[in-house]
């Protein structure tokens, strides 16, 4: 299941660069809003906070869209990629999971340094619970755009 939700989550993240913008602005505030109240930040908690989670967030954002670029054109160049030229992309992916790990170690010390210890395991927590939020928002639109889910009928 944990699978499945990665790999929609990262397919949501890549899947529409043209709408991004738009949606990006939304998710957001509906992030900020989110982890505000739920790790109950004050005024100079939050000051301290976002401009620390916003850097790191942008910086994996980065990865992982390296990670999704480069599995994407595996996929579509399966056939005609070299033993060689796989096991490098292999390699690779391994290396940017490896650079993700080191930034959230990196920024693990650095919420730490701007909240108390109780509110960066919640952090933890509230992000899996928001990409869990995002998943039922996107499944709920997706119900009320089919025919299906407009007339009840499964």
């Amino acid at each position: 299941m944990k699978k499945l939700l990665i790999a929609t989550i990262t397919f949501l993240i890549s899947a529409a660069p043209f709408a991004e913008a738009q949606n990006r602005s939304r998710i957001d505030a509906e992030r900020t809003a989110y982890f505000t109240r739920r790790l109950n930040l004050t005024v100079e908690e939050a000051e301290r906070f976002w401009p620390v989670y916003n850097d790191y967030s942008s910086r994996r954002d980065k990865l992982n869209q390296d990670k999704n670029s480069l599995l994407r054109y595996v996929n579509q160049n399966y056939q005609n990629l070299s033993r060689e030229e796989l096991t490098e992309a292999g390699d690779k992916v391994i290396e940017l999971g490896r650079q993700e790990a080191e930034l959230a170690e990196e920024y693990h010390t650095r919420f730490m340094e701007v909240l108390p210890p109780g509110k960066v395991v919640l952090l933890y927590g509230a992000e899996m619970q928001f990409k869990t939020f995002l998943l039922n928002q996107l499944q709920q639109r997706r119900e009320q755009a089919s025919p299906a889910g407009r007339s009840g009928v499964r």
